[in-house]
């Protein structure tokens, strides 16, 4: 049983779960829908800048600010939905 003063997601796993669900996102673009696949990327980069704006500073682990992360996950998440969107694949 873990403690109560563990963390949920621990840095190992999510370095782990990461491109495992990378990968799977990508698997299923190439097998099922590739524009699916894109836009479930671009929900994810839109849902990482959300989740580094409500981050308390204290508990993210950050190389640079907070208004940079944010910006550049909204700009890919909205790119890639604009692409998703508007690319006929396959």
């Amino acid at each position: 049983m873990a403690a109560a003063s563990e963390p949920i997601a621990t840095p190992l796993r999510s370095s782990v779960l990461a491109p495992l669900g990378g990968a799977a996102i990508t698997a299923f673009g190439v097998f099922v829908n590739a524009q699916a696949a894109v836009l479930i990327f671009a929900v994810f980069a839109l849902a990482g800048a959300i989740a580094r704006r409500v981050t308390p500073t204290s508990r993210a682990f950050s190389v640079r600010s907070r208004g940079v992360d944010i910006a550049v996950l909204g700009f890919l998440g909205l790119a890639l939905a604009l692409l998703g969107l508007t690319t006929p694949l396959g």
